[in-house]
């Protein structure tokens, strides 16, 4: 019987998805960096950066699943829920460790991110699901006028 779980795209999709926020992340800060840290000192920089990736690095983890458990969810004919949703349960797997190494302070954000990977995977598996449906009725309705 094969598998409902596409595993090995589930956790090709959560490594992306890791890459994809901290490329997000590395690019926001540069952003920062020429627009508002020009005249600052390096302190100053420093502490713009920790902020700037404490409000980014939860939106952009969110996104990145979001988008590599869309991927994840290509082809498939069914299952596109759980497959999505597994995307973001790996992501938390595989970056619960920073947890442990935040400082307090940032521990929430964490958290923040981690719901959002998950919420982030099952809403990319309702999305393929839509698109499949609606991928389905244009062919049988094709099929109908065909016939």
């Amino acid at each position: 019987m094969k598998s409902r779980i596409r595993w090995g795209r589930v956790i090709a999709a959560a490594v992306l998805s890791e890459f994809g926020a901290i490329s997000v992340l590395m690019v926001v800060t540069l952003v920062c960096f020429f627009l508002f840290a020009r005249n600052r000192t390096v302190a100053e920089f420093e502490q713009l950066s920790v902020r700037t990736g404490y409000y980014v690095a939860p939106l952009a983890s969110g996104l990145a699943t979001f988008l590599s458990a869309l991927w994840a969810t290509r082809r498939l004919t069914a299952h596109f829920v759980l497959n999505g949703t597994l995307v973001g349960v790996v992501a938390v797997i595989l970056t619960t460790g920073f947890l442990f190494g935040a400082r307090p302070e940032d521990r929430f954000m964490y958290v923040v991110s981690f719901i959002l990977r998950i919420v982030a995977g099952y809403l990319a598996g309702l999305t393929a699901q839509a698109r499949f449906s609606r991928s389905q009725s244009i062919s049988s309705s094709a099929v109908g006028q065909a016939g």
